[in-house]
């Protein structure tokens, strides 16, 4: 069985890997847990004893030596895909932005952007998550639900807080 216990670089941006490359498939809702064990898309018995702390990332690499490089993939989802209209004035969009993103941040959903979009992963149903969006007001908005691969855009850093 191979182990990572760190996350050390990402495949975008580095241009080493050794050996064969392989993919593990880590969800969203698997990418912060510190304990996984499962086969690589290969065969290969794997295991990730994290840090506290680390979110695993499409892309990141979890393990590498002169055989083997193991690379995270994360799987397409629904998602709630809140388009922010870039037409805005920049103070409509950070304050819609930052609502939504309070808004789902209290229920300890861990909110993307990309570009001019905010990506919501599904923890309740799609009913109540569109209601979360408008009863916060903030105007038109284009909501969807849509099939995304989450942790793309960039790495999360998990911050463990609690409501004492």
């Amino acid at each position: 069985m191979l182990v990572s216990n760190r996350i050390i670089g990402a495949l975008d941006a580095t241009k080493y890997t050794a050996g064969v490359v392989d993919f593990i498939e880590i969800s969203w809702a698997e990418a912060s847990k510190r304990r996984l064990r499962r086969r690589t898309k290969g065969g290969l018995d794997f295991a990730v004893s994290m840090e506290h702390g680390q979110y695993i990332f499409d892309g990141a690499i979890l393990f590498s030596n002169d055989d083997h490089t193991i690379v995270a993939q994360r799987p397409v989802e629904l998602a709630l895909v809140v388009d922010i209209d870039h037409t805005n004035s920049i103070p409509d969009i950070v304050r819609q932005a930052t609502l939504i993103g309070h808004a789902f941040g209290n229920q300890h959903v861990p909110v993307e952007v990309d570009g001019c979009r905010i990506l919501v992963p599904m923890l309740s149903s799609e009913e109540l998550m569109a209601k979360t969006v408008r009863d916060l007001k903030l105007g038109e908005l284009s909501l969807r639900f849509d099939y995304v691969r989450l942790g793309v855009s960039r790495p999360l850093v998990v911050s463990g807080h609690s409501h004492g």
